[in-house]
C-alpha cells in the first residue's frame, strides 16, 4: 500500500519519473509530445537533411534562399523554434575555466 515501507512516496515518484515514453501515464500527460517516438524524431531529421541537401545544390540554395521548412515535431509552435538559449562565448569560457 502507497505510503507504508513497502511503497513509499518516493518510490512512486521513481517508478512515475521512469516511466518508458509509451506508457499511459505520459501519453495521457503529455498528449502532444508522446505522438512520436524516437523513431519518428529520426525519421524527421533524415528527411529534412535529404531535403536541405537537394536544396543546397539549387540556385536557391546558392543563393540562400527559399530554404526548404523542416518537419514540424510535436510541442513546437513553429518549423524554426529553437531549443534552448544560446550562451555568451565568455560565459562559455569560464564555466569551462578556459578564462584563466
Amino acid at each position: 500500500m502507497l505510503g507504508t515501507d513497502a511503497l513509499d512516496w518516493a518510490d512512486l515518484r521513481s517508478i512515475v519519473k521512469h516511466l518508458p515514453l509509451e506508457s499511459a501515464l505520459l501519453r495521457v500527460m503529455h498528449p502532444e509530445g508522446s505522438r512520436w517516438q524516437t523513431a519518428e524524431h529520426l525519421l524527421a531529421d533524415v528527411a529534412d537533411s535529404l531535403r536541405w541537401l537537394a536544396w543546397a545544390r539549387t540556385d536557391d540554395g546558392r543563393r540562400g534562399r527559399n530554404m526548404p521548412e523542416p518537419i514540424v515535431r510535436p510541442g513546437r509552435k513553429s518549423n524554426r523554434e529553437r531549443v534552448g538559449t544560446a550562451t555568451e562565448l565568455d560565459q562559455m569560457n569560464d564555466f569551462l575555466g578556459w578564462n584563466d
